[in-house]
């Protein structure tokens, strides 16, 4: 099912974010339950915006956060590594990206 990147959340943005940072999909559509927990473990965001982002910063009405890696376009969401996930898979894959059905329910 594709989904717009600015909407991802979850488990399907775990496995859009694991996509981007070099795991096989044949191997995580196999193997949902070894994904990264990128959106909301520390340790593993933490690389992320080591490796891919280059602007971080919190809105001034403090309603949410922003990132840019680079180049055109930023990302934003509730909580940091929700934003820096976001974007990297933005800057990766684009504005909507294809997700398996059983991580949207």
């Amino acid at each position: 099912m594709k989904i717009k990147t600015e909407n991802l959340t979850g488990r399907a943005l775990d496995y859009a974010v694991a996509i981007c940072d070099g795991w096989s999909a044949d191997y995580l559509d196999k193997n949902l339950d070894v994904m990264p927990k990128y959106s909301t473990e520390w340790s593993e965001c933490g690389q992320l915006i080591e490796k891919y982002i280059t602007a971080l910063a919190l809105h001034t009405k403090r309603e949410y956060w922003i990132a840019g890696s680079g180049g055109y376009g930023t990302s934003w969401g509730e909580t940091v590594q929700i934003t820096v996930c976001r974007e990297v898979v933005r800057k990766h894959i684009g504005d909507e990206v294809e997700i398996p059905d059983e991580l949207q329910r």
